[in-house]
């Protein structure tokens, strides 16, 4: 979802240009006869766009809004801010305007917010960044779809069974046609409708880390003891 489709932006956005009487703040013209937008005055470092105390923003009308930033866009300076998936090729690139899935949201002190793909984003912000992250998740899905297709899957008095990182996974078919996930003799309250949903949350569960942070936070045992 674009930055700017979001309801944290649509509600911060509303608030600065009512405060300003819905008009520019520069040529006076109001709401009805121009396009008023929200202008940051300052950019913050690390930011989104409705992360700004409303004293460093204004209303200004489209015009004087690109006025403001100039007409020539920095190749340089650029700040990675977030990301997001939008699971297919729906979302466009605002740099070179190409379809993109995977939208990088990045930051301009002269120029403000703008959401490109992963290559334009690596170019603008002269990183890998977003390389990386792509990467990352790839691998991560991949990981993922070899645990659900595992061949060490077992299946026994109902019960679908492996051994994932230390630990012991269950899937248990229950009569009211759900499947229930047990790891580590832990039962999850979650009725999983499919068994693939229930593989992928126990995939999920330790590759997060959670997991572990649970049984250290209640001191469940899930070392191997060492032989003395």
């Amino acid at each position: 979802m674009s930055l700017y489709n979001k309801k944290e932006w649509k509600e911060f956005r509303d608030n600065v240009i009512e405060s300003d009487g819905f008009k520019c703040v520069r040529c006076g013209r109001k709401k009805g006869e121009v396009t008023l937008q929200v202008h940051h005055k300052i950019y913050l470092a690390g930011k989104l766009p409705w992360e700004y105390g409303a004293e460093n923003c204004e209303t200004l009308c489209k015009g004087c809004h690109a006025e403001e930033h100039g007409i020539i866009q920095p190749k340089i300076g650029w700040e990675y801010l977030g990301e997001d998936d939008l699971e297919d090729l729906v979302g466009t690139c605002e740099n070179c305007g190409t379809s993109i899935r995977y939208v990088y949201h990045i930051g301009h002190k002269n120029w403000g917010f703008m959401e490109v793909g992963t290559l334009c984003c690596d170019n603008l912000t002269d990183t890998e960044i977003a390389s990386n992250n792509r990467e990352a998740k790839n691998r991560y899905r991949s990981r993922k779809a070899r645990f659900i297709k595992s061949k060490r899957w077992k299946f026994e008095n109902d019960q679908y069974s492996i051994k994932q990182s230390l630990f012991e996974i269950s899937i248990k078919v229950k009569a009211e046609n759900y499947y229930e996930l047990t790891i580590h003799q832990l039962t999850s309250k979650t009725k999983y409708e499919t068994l693939e949903s229930a593989k992928e949350a126990a995939f999920e569960t330790i590759e997060s880390g959670s997991f572990f942070e649970y049984l250290d936070k209640h001191k469940i045992e899930y070392r191997k003891k060492k032989k003395k």
